[in-house]
This record gives C-alpha cells, sequence and structure tokens, in this order.
C-alpha cells in the first residue's frame, strides 16, 4: 500500500517509473546541442518535464540541463541573403575582387576593339563612338517589357553626338542594330517619358535569337553613321560571365585640373 509520501508524489499518479523511463530521461537529459524541429521538440520538452515531475535525477556531470534547440522555419529573407552569400562564394576569386574594385567601363578583364569587329561592315563605318557595356537587367529581357535601357550618361557621351538635325529622340529614330555575325534587326531609339533611353521594336527578336538573360549577359555597345546610308546604327556583342545578380557600375572619379 502507497505511503501518504508516494501519494503526495507529483508522478504517483503516472503508474510506477520502471528503469527504461529512467534511462530514457537520462538521454532526454543529454540531448543538449541536438536540432530538432518545433513539433518533435516540444513533445519530447513535454515528456521530460513529465518523467522529471516523477522522478528525482541528479545528472552524472552535475552540470545544469540546458533547453533543447528549437530550430524555427527560416525567414525567406534571411534564406536569400544566405543563398546570395553562396552564390558569391561560389565565383572565382578573381570574379570576386574585380565585382568589389572595378573601375572603369567595362567588366572584370575586358577591353573591346574601338569598332566593332563585324567582317561586313568594313569600310561602311563613318563616325563612330567608344564602345560602352551594360549588364542585362531583367526588364531588358522581360517579354511584357522587352526594350534596352541605357545608362544616361553612356548615351550623352557616346550617342548623343552623332545625332544630326531633325532626329528626334521623343518621336524615335529609326536605327539599324547588328549582332557579330552582321544579321541586321530594325530598332527604334528614343527617350520615354520617364527620361530613359531604349532601344525598342526588333530589341525584342535579338534578344531571342541571341538567347539573352538577366544579369549573366554584358553587352557591349558601339554607336555608329553608316557610310552609304547615312542612318544611325548599333553594333552589339554579348558576353555571359558566372554573374547571378545586379552589379553597380563604380565609374573613374573625374576630376577637374586648374
Amino acid at each position: 500500500m502507497a505511503s501518504r509520501e508516494d501519494r503526495e508524489d507529483p508522478g504517483y499518479g503516472d503508474g510506477k517509473m520502471t528503469s527504461s523511463t529512467e534511462e530514457g530521461a537520462y538521454l532526454l537529459l543529454h540531448l543538449k546541442h541536438t536540432i530538432l524541429n518545433p513539433e518533435t521538440a516540444r513533445n519530447l520538452d513535454h515528456m521530460k518535464s513529465k518523467i522529471l515531475s516523477g522522478i528525482k535525477l541528479k545528472s552524472p556531470s552535475g552540470s545544469k540541463r540546458k533547453a533543447l534547440r528549437i530550430q524555427e522555419p527560416e525567414a525567406p529573407q534571411a534564406r536569400e541573403a544566405t543563398n546570395g552569400a553562396a552564390r558569391r562564394r561560389s565565383l572565382p576569386r578573381e570574379l570576386q575582387f574585380q565585382q568589389q574594385e572595378r573601375r572603369g567601363l567595362f567588366y572584370g578583364n575586358y577591353t573591346p576593339p574601338d569598332l566593332p569587329p563585324i567582317p561586313s561592315l568594313q569600310n561602311l563605318i563613318q563616325d563612330c563612338s567608344k564602345p560602352f557595356e551594360k549588364q542585362l537587367a531583367r526588364s531588358d529581357v522581360k517579354d511584357n517589357q522587352c526594350r534596352l535601357s541605357m545608362n544616361k550618361e553612356d548615351v550623352e557621351n557616346n550617342i548623343m553626338p552623332l545625332l544630326r538635325n531633325g532626329e528626334n529622340l521623343n518621336e524615335g529614330i529609326n536605327v539599324t542594330t547588328y549582332d557579330m555575325t552582321g544579321n541586321e534587326y530594325p530598332m527604334v531609339f528614343k527617350i520615354w517619358a520617364t527620361k530613359v533611353h531604349v532601344l525598342t521594336g526588333g530589341w525584342k527578336t535579338f534578344c531571342n535569337d541571341l538567347g539573352l538573360v538577366e544579369n549573366q549577359d554584358f553587352v557591349t555597345l558601339w554607336i555608329f553613321r553608316h557610310v552609304d546610308k547615312g542612318g544611325l546604327c548599333f553594333a552589339i556583342h554579348s558576353r555571359r560571365l558566372p554573374v547571378f545578380e545586379p552589379i553597380k557600375k563604380k565609374r573613374p572619379i573625374r576630376q577637374n585640373y586648374h
């Protein structure tokens, strides 16, 4: 017959504690660094509290018990930051350094020629701009907004000096764009109401033919006047780099000399 002291024991109602139960309790005490999902951890923690309320256990090491570590679901922002860091770590060390310390108009160890290297255009290029490069953004290749937007500084330095009287950017200028094999794509160069300079029209076909994608593809542009036709022309070369997110271009700091 149970004594009064036994009946007052909190674990009396749960039945007699067996040696296997005690071993299980000891095992729970030593799950100090185990990472469990939230539901399992809460169930085990409840079981541990229930068992420990019925028996008196002493840790062999004499150390204090620690709560189980519950691994909550990771927030989307944290996952995105982690994935972005992993992608950056996977890039070649040289490219990482170039992304951090880049100066000038081009990405990586790349210097394009002054004239577009298209054999069919030899002796047909009159005035030509210096080449400049752009990393394609999502809006440059999206089907419902497919156009090539250009940096205002690139346009002012390289395209505006080639424009002639009567050519109106608000209305749009018909241009011919060449890929590196000499294929021609009729396009329109214009400025939108948002003050963004864009190539539209055949740009979508150009993107599809070359299979251009956002972030990874970098396009080099030359703008020139055609000797025979006199029209404004674009030549575009693309190259793909192991880059999976937008890179902010650092332009050289201009110094004024007196």
